[in-house]
């Protein structure tokens, strides 16, 4: 966890006039919390607080003019999986979000994720490249790029290696040598090379074991669709509450548009003895003990709804898959244990030493190309922290 890492919104570019603040939703940071409001905001779809929630009134009813409105920016909500990159946008979106910053007289810009580091920090160097007049970028490869972004806003910024490519490509830079340090706990092992002939067998070989459809588990997914209920509390605060997950997860926003979310129910372990939990300091998914204890208010669970929720396309089996069961942006588990000859069972188990696991289990080292059990980099992270 990474308890001294930064809070609220931090000025990290300021160039041509153009002002922009990197923070993260559950760092107190975000568009929602600044004192004055941005003239933009951008981040992730879903993570970023807009206008969803919003107020419903009859037409007609004299009551609507009665309500205290507040200011909200222009946002652009961005289709980007955690710890990834986004799944449609390219150079041109970029050159062309900079020209319209520059001509619609932008002066202020909040870029936000969940923790502020990953997707946070692909955002500022982007800008900061293009906001940057050629003569002052003190930059030569994306690596001096990303560690400049660090050195101003935090040094956690920018995650996988997928995301320093990605900015390499959007800016027209060099890689430059490899700024992203490996670590146990990483929800996935980045940018495994596999060739189209290597998707293409996939996708033919008969012998292979074909994923089972998940048509009849939908009723997960309508209540991921199913808008929330909504009361309010003594205080004013707004309170949403809605199943998901097999539980109940009630989420209160108070006057100030902070957010609090609390979860209630039994889950389901996919997983016999172990647990799958986000942490919402630096947005990074463990594989723990089921009996593990953690900071409730650090942690969430976040694999109650494996088997029932599905919304991540691959692009090697053409199934949709939860994003914990995703190797990469485009490739599942599933895909990655086929591409490594592993037994799979009917009901998607793979088979590692001997026993069954479920793909989301698993890892797989871009290096040695060699599957790893979660439960191994649990214990190796638990032995070093015991010999520090």
């Amino acid at each position: 966890m990474r308890g001294n890492c930064h809070t609220g919104n931090i000025t990290v570019i300021e160039e041509q006039g153009v002002t922009v603040y990197g923070g993260g939703t559950n760092r107190d940071g975000g568009w929602h919390v600044m004192a004055e409001v941005p003239d933009l905001a951008l981040g992730p779809r879903g993570v970023m607080r807009s206008v969803h929630y919003k107020d419903i009134i009859p037409d007609g009813w004299k009551c609507a003019s009665a309500f205290i409105t507040k200011q909200v920016p222009i946002l652009i909500e961005i289709d980007w999986p955690d710890f990834s990159i986004p799944n449609n946008l390219g150079k041109e979106f970029w050159l062309a979000l900079v020209d319209d910053i520059k001509e619609k007289g932008i002066k202020t810009v909040s870029c936000q994720c969940m923790g502020g580091h990953g997707r946070t920090g692909v955002q500022l160097a982007i800008l900061m490249h293009y906001l940057t007049p050629e003569d002052r970028r003190t930059w030569s490869d994306t690596a001096d790029l990303i560690m400049e972004v660090r050195r101003r806003m935090c040094e956690h910024c920018v995650e996988s290696k997928e995301q320093q490519y990605y900015i390499a490509e959007v800016c027209d830079l060099p890689e430059g040598e490899s700024v992203i340090e490996s670590r146990g706990f990483e929800s996935a092992w980045n940018n495994i090379s596999v060739s189209e002939d290597d998707i293409a067998k996939a996708m033919m070989d008969d012998k292979k074991p074909k994923r089972k459809s998940k048509k009849k588990k939908q009723g997960s997914l309508k209540q991921w669709l199913t808008p929330p209920k909504e009361h309010f509390g003594e205080n004013g605060e707004r309170i949403l509450t809605e199943e998901v997950d097999g539980g109940t997860r009630t989420t209160t926003i108070d006057k100030d548009g902070k957010v609090s979310s609390e979860w209630r129910g039994k889950r389901k372990s996919v997983q016999k003895g172990w647990k799958a939990m986000l942490c919402l300091d630096n947005d990074r998914t463990v594989w723990m003990p089921e009996d593990e204890e953690v900071p409730k208010d650090s942690w969430t669970r976040v694999d109650g709804d494996i088997d029932g929720f599905s919304d991540q396309f691959c692009a090697a089996t053409g199934d949709t898959f939860h994003p914990l069961e995703m190797h990469d942006a485009q490739t599942s588990k599933l895909a990655m244990a086929q591409f490594a000859e592993l037994e799979i069972n009917n009901d998607n188990r793979v088979k590692v030493r001997g026993r069954w696991y479920h793909p989301a289990f698993l890892e797989f080292d871009e290096d040695k190309m060699e599957v790893m059990l979660a439960s191994d980099l649990w214990k190796e992270a638990s032995k070093k922290e015991s010999e520090e």
